[in-house]
């Protein structure tokens, strides 16, 4: 049996030493995000599981609208506004750091004044959220060489960022379910591309706003569910320009392909040797 060394070697043949270690990095967060994702909101989902049923009734009541298609169609109408002035201000490239820590701050006072009033604070914070994740992907973007603000291309992958799953996804799918969806959206139109985002999006920000209609309760879960769940997308945003940077410099694709594949099998390993580990 191969040892995971040469496994490694095998995998991330054509690549060079600091790429591999930048693809062991991204896949280390890319499993990281989807475990600490899970975990939150399924915590937060058991505190709320009995009133969720009869949040989504009260806000079809209430407004009008079903939830998760209007969250949709926010997102749709954000990311249409925002693809290109969520950018104003910043500069096409940067070599200073990105304001992770700010952007963090700001969703979760979004998320927590929208939660102290219930369900009409959504009507501010499903935006507001949107809007202050795709800043902070393009922030993050332009902190890596070859990105530019200015350019159609990152501006896609920007977008694209948002279409990279949520809670739903199993850590275990985590590396298929990132290049799957690259591969749906590799060719799709700008406008497709924003309406399937939005769809998948929408999806993600239904479970999160669920848990804050109820006032004041939902100030908690409002404001730490935005926190995690903009720590989720910068995250992703890390391990996708990543990825397309090192893609920049290597002419086989498919090895940086097989390379984070392996990375990402290699980052789940001591999760699932230490309960056999702590049987012993």
């Amino acid at each position: 049996m191969q040892s995971l060394g040469n496994m490694g070697s095998n995998a991330c043949a054509g690549i060079d030493k600091d790429d591999r270690e930048r693809l062991g990095q991204a896949a280390k967060a890319l499993v990281d995000a989807r475990g600490l994702i899970m975990m939150i909101t399924d915590t937060v989902g058991h505190v709320m599981s009995g009133g969720v049923g009869s949040a989504a009734g009260f806000i079809q009541k209430k407004f009008g609208f079903d939830l998760t298609t209007k969250a949709g169609e926010i997102v749709e109408a954000v990311l249409w506004r925002t693809q290109s002035m969520s950018m104003i201000g910043m500069d096409a490239e940067s070599d200073s750091q990105p304001r992770i820590w700010f952007h963090k701050l700001v969703a979760a006072a979004s998320g927590a004044s929208a939660g102290f009033f219930g369900a009409p604070g959504l009507i501010w914070d499903l935006p507001i959220t949107t809007a202050t994740i795709m800043r902070s992907v393009a922030d993050i973007a332009r902190s890596f060489p070859g990105e530019q603000l200015s350019s159609d291309d990152t501006k896609r992958a920007c977008i694209e960022v948002f279409a990279f799953g949520g809670p739903e996804t199993e850590d275990d799918d985590a590396d298929a379910g990132y290049w799957t969806t690259r591969a749906a959206v590799s060719h799709v139109t700008i406008e497709m591309l924003i309406k399937v985002v939005a769809s998948r999006f929408g999806v993600v920000l239904t479970e999160k706003v669920l848990a804050q209609v109820v006032p004041v309760l939902g100030m908690v879960a409002g404001g730490g569910l935005n926190y995690v769940f903009i720590d989720y997308y910068q995250q992703m945003a890390r391990v996708h320009f990543t990825v397309r940077d090192v893609e920049r410099r290597t002419t086989d694709l498919s090895a940086v392909k097989a390379c984070l594949s392996y990375h990402v099998r290699e980052a789940r390993q001591p999760r699932k040797l230490r309960p056999k580990a702590d049987a012993g």
